[in-house]
This record gives C-alpha cells, sequence and structure tokens, in this order.
C-alpha cells in the first residue's frame, strides 16, 4: 500500500508538474518510550503495550519496520522514471536528540536539515 501511494505521487507529479522531482526521507529510528509533547501522543508505545511488547521489543519492531521503508523508498529511487531522491535520515539522531517518540529537539531537526542541504545541492549544483 505505501509503495502504491508513493507510485499514486509520482503519476500526479507527472500529470501536473511533469519533470519536477520529489525528495523524500526515511526517518529515524525513534524510542517507543511514550513520550509526547502537550497537546498529542502519545503514538507508538500504546500500540505496542496493547500487544504486550517491552520497550526493548518495540524499538526493535519500530526499527525494522523503518528499515523495510527505506529498503522501498532505495527500490523507488533506483527507478529514473520516479525522478525520486531519498535523502538518507537513518541514524542520524542520537538519544539525546529525541523530543519525544516522534520529533527531535532543534539540533536534531538541524540535523536532519543539513542532510536535506546535501542531497539538494546534489541535485541543484550552485542553486542551494
Amino acid at each position: 500500500m505505501v509503495k502504491a501511494s508513493y507510485q499514486d505521487l509520482f503519476s500526479f507529479r507527472d500529470r501536473f508538474a511533469n519533470g519536477v522531482p520529489i525528495f523524500g526521507h526515511c526517518y529515524d529510528f525513534p524510542i517507543p518510550n511514550g513520550a509526547h509533547p502537550i497537546c498529542a501522543g502519545p503514538w507508538l508505545k500504546p500500540s505496542l503495550d496493547f500487544c504486550g511488547y517491552n520497550l526493548a521489543q518495540g524499538t526493535a519492531i519500530v526499527r525494522q519496520a523503518l528499515v523495510d521503508f527505506k529498503n522501498l523508498l532505495t527500490s523507488l529511487e533506483s527507478d529514473a522514471a520516479n525522478n525520486f531522491m531519498l535523502i538518507p535520515t537513518q541514524d542520524v539522531l542520537q538519544i539525546s536528540d529525541w523530543a519525544n517518540e516522534l520529533h527531535p529537539y532543534p539540533a536534531g531537526f538541524k540535523k536532519f536539515a543539513e542532510k536535506f542541504v546535501v542531497k539538494l545541492r546534489e541535485h541543484f549544483p550552485g542553486g542551494i
């Protein structure tokens, strides 16, 4: 379903903005510990708790799901017809960079932004 959604995105782009590249990222590996901002969440821990997984098991499950997601995106990037560039964002953050289960602190966002700038400069030399 995820692959089909990306393919739909590529088709939509080809129809309405042909030739425009799409940049994507593969997230990093969050810790499903229930930490969340006051306005929402938690997101990951409740489902893992419901299934009876402890923190170590839940962390491994989330990690594997995101590795599989990255592999999917890598395969989409390998098809030149997709005009899709993957920004490598896994293993960028340290545990101390995470503000909660899904979001880093500002310093962590800066680390991600640096990855985006590298990829954008590769694709648009002299333009970034």
